[in-house]
């Protein structure tokens, strides 16, 4: 058959075609550039040599200064290993034609007397089909070539067009996948953020800002389960509650920032002195309370005379700071609100016995 197209002999047309960055972004996005053979595409070319009779059948990709061929039958050494070829190419040709571009003896066209395949590997006749995106780029050929004349039949052109259009389809299928891959790993990304925000804001929701520790809702939470875990092991439980002693007259002489560094002192030297399992919290104001799991009233009073000990032994930039503290143990049967009540009692009587020390009750 004729070629069904006019061959451009505008090497300006083919030059602007291999530098448009439109194309050569779509051909890059591919994502085929340099990667090994795929059996999806080598099936290809091979059943195009089986129907048409051509000894090599390829599928090229034509990047900016080059063209990768992704898949290639019949070719020899170097390109059947460099799977590339530079210069210009029959392929530049195909890639600027109207459709289908079929030669059947480039020998007698003078156009293509310095394309180097004609005398590097003698190539006589060639059929290319251009691969063409939706969006009007050409990614491409997938083509046939001969070394001998050869006239293509209308058969052989369609296979060859049939094949490009699967190997059309083999390119997009890959670029929906990355695409869905790149979209799952935002997805993820965000999934972790959002988990990432929910602990944030659940830390906000529990934790005291100045200090660290935790606060009275999640001071009232871990009670909960404490007496609950008592009701079913028979296990002691004792609370301390304590109140920085004088703190008002810290705040008004030295005012609120120093105030705030005497909390979180005293925060740390709280946590300091606890256990693992022990749950310490700021409650209130200058008002802290201490969870003491399997703890007796001797053991719970001991803590407490350590933990007062301990602040009132801590040089601070404001002079020495004391602690008041409450200690009270579980009774049975005994609600939270009244082991609260009694705490509060008992601390009510460290400070009306002059303060620094621990009370129980």
């Amino acid at each position: 058959m004729e070629t069904p197209s006019p061959v451009p002999a505008d090497e300006a047309s083919i030059l602007a075609a291999l530098a448009d960055p439109g194309r050569v972004a779509a051909v890059r996005d591919t994502g085929l550039l340099d990667t090994p053979p795929e059996e999806s595409f080598d099936r290809l070319t091979r059943l195009a040599a089986k129907l048409t009779g051509a000894p090599v059948t390829f599928v090229s990709l034509v990047d900016s200064s080059r063209d990768f061929y992704k898949s290639a039958f019949g070719l020899g050494e170097p390109l059947n290993t460099t799977r590339q070829l530079e210069g210009r190419s029959f392929c530049h040709y195909a890639m600027v034609s109207d459709g289908p571009l079929v030669l059947a003896d480039v020998t007698q066209m003078a156009v293509f007397c310095d394309v180097p395949t004609v005398k590097s590997l003698g190539v006589r006749a060639y059929a290319g089909i251009p691969l063409v995106t939706a969006q009007g780029q050409v990614l491409g050929s997938f083509c046939a070539v001969d070394f001998k004349p050869r006239q293509w039949t209308e058969t052989d052109v369609e296979v060859l067009t049939e094949l490009a259009h699967s190997a059309l389809r083999e390119i997009q299928l890959r670029r929906a996948v990355r695409e869905s891959d790149a979209l799952n790993r935002r997805l993820l990304e965000q999934l972790q953020r959002v988990d990432e925000l929910n602990r944030a804001l659940a830390e906000l929701a529990t934790t005291d800002s100045l200090t660290g520790l935790r606060n009275r809702r999640a001071f009232d939470h871990s009670l909960a389960l404490e007496l609950a875990i008592v009701e079913r092991h028979r296990s002691p439980l004792s609370l301390l509650m304590l109140d920085v002693d004088h703190f008002k007259r810290i705040n008004d002489r030295l005012g609120h920032d120093a105030g705030d560094q005497v909390l979180q002192m005293i925060g740390q030297v709280l946590s300091a002195g606890a256990r693992v399992i022990d749950i310490v919290a700021r409650v209130g104001g200058e008002e802290f309370a201490v969870l003491l799991p399997n703890t007796g009233a001797q053991g719970a009073f001991e803590v407490a005379e350590r933990m007062r000990l301990a602040v009132a032994q801590t040089p601070g930039a404001h002079g020495g700071v004391t602690i008041s503290i409450g200690a009270v143990t579980l009774q049975d049967g005994e609600a939270a609100c009244s082991l609260y009540a009694r705490a509060d009692a008992a601390l009510y009587s460290a400070k009306e016995a002059g303060r620094n020390r621990v009370a129980q009750a």
